[in-house]
C-alpha cells in the first residue's frame, strides 16, 4: 500500500484548490495490472483522524488494510477532500440550486447555490484523465465506482446516474437527499440503471443532519432504494442495509466500508 499527496485544483470552480490522496494497493509496484478505481467524496475522512475536519474521527482505513488486505479487493482508492466550510461542502456536493425554509435552531443555508455539476465535470474530465495518465487503472466505466456519505452520498447517486459513461459502481452511506427529493426525483425518474454494476446503499434508524430528521434519512434511503428496484436493477447487484440505532457518524461508516467496498467489488476478487 502506498498513498500519494496530489494538490490541485477544480477548474470548473474558479481553481479552487483541493487535495486529494490516491491509495495504490499492495503489489502495485510489482506488476504491471491494472486496477479498478473508486473515488470517494470527503477525502478527509477516509484514512486517519489526523486528516478530518471539525474534530471528526476518520474511517481509519489506512490501518484496517494493514490488517486486512487479504480480504478486500485491490482497488485504488482516490480520496478527494471537501471544503472544509461546510456551507462551502453543502454546495459542492449539492447538484441542485434550491430555498430552503430554515427553522431558528437549524444551523443551515437558507439558499444553496448548487455547484455540484461544475465539481463532478471537473472530476469526470480533466481530473479522471490525469488519474488514469498517471496509474495503472482500468478507466471504463464498469471498473469505476463513486462513493460518499451524507451529502456526499447524495452527489455519488446523482454522479452515478447522470455520468453513466463514467461510473458503473455506487457506494452511498448514509445519504442526505430527503430534503433535495423535490429536485432529485426528476433525475431518479429520468436516468437508466442498466449501466450500473453494483450498487450499495445504507443508513441508520437514528441519523440527523444539520436539516434532515431520522425520519427523513430513513424515507429517503427507503425512495433511492425503491427507484433502483423500479428501474431494474437485479437483486443480486443491489445491496440496501438499514441499520438500527446507528447514528449519522464517521464512527458508524467505519465499520460498514470494508463490506461495502467487498460487496461493490465482489466480482474482481482479492487477488
Amino acid at each position: 500500500m502506498n498513498i500519494d499527496i496530489i494538490n490541485t485544483k477544480i477548474t470548473t470552480l474558479d481553481n479552487r484548490p483541493i487535495k486529494v490522496r490516491v491509495m495504490t494497493p499492495n503489489g502495485y509496484e510489482d506488476t504491471d495490472r491494472r486496477y479498478p478505481v473508486i473515488y470517494v467524496n470527503d477525502g478527509q475522512d477516509v484514512f486517519c483522524d489526523k486528516q478530518t475536519f471539525w474534530n471528526a474521527e476518520s474511517l481509519r482505513f489506512e490501518e484496517y488494510y494493514k490488517d486486512y488486505s487479504q480480504f478486500l479487493p485491490r482497488i485504488i482508492i482516490v480520496a478527494l477532500e471537501a471544503p472544509e466550510d461546510q456551507g462551502v461542502r453543502t454546495a459542492q456536493y449539492s447538484p441542485y440550486t434550491k430555498d430552503f425554509n430554515v427553522p431558528p435552531e437549524k444551523h443551515f443555508e437558507s439558499h444553496i447555490e448548487g455547484k455540484g455539476k461544475e465539481y463532478l465535470d471537473w472530476m469526470t474530465g480533466p481530473f479522471k484523465a490525469m488519474v488514469d495518465a498517471s496509474y495503472r487503472t482500468r478507466p471504463e466505466r464498469e471498473y469505476t465506482a463513486i462513493c460518499g456519505y451524507s451529502t456526499g452520498g447524495l452527489i455519488s447517486i446523482y454522479a452515478a446516474l447522470v455520468y453513466p459513461h463514467v461510473f458503473g459502481r455506487l457506494l452511498a452511506m448514509s445519504s442526505a437527499v430527503a430534503i433535495w427529493m423535490d429536485c432529485l426525483s426528476k433525475t431518479l425518474h429520468d436516468s437508466d440503471y442498466s449501466h450500473l454494476e453494483y450498487v450499495y446503499l445504507d443508513t441508520g434508524t437514528n441519523e440527523f443532519g444539520r436539516m434532515s430528521t431520522k425520519e427523513e434519512f430513513l424515507e429517503g434511503a427507503k425512495t433511492i432504494y425503491q427507484n433502483m428496484v423500479e428501474h431494474g436493477v437485479a437483486e443480486n447487484r443491489l445491496r440496501f442495509n438499514i441499520y438500527p440505532g446507528a447514528v449519522h457518524a464517521q464512527k458508524e461508516w467505519r465499520t460498514r466500508f470494508p463490506d461495502a467496498i467487498r460487496w461493490v467489488f465482489q466480482d474482481m476478487g482479492t487477488t
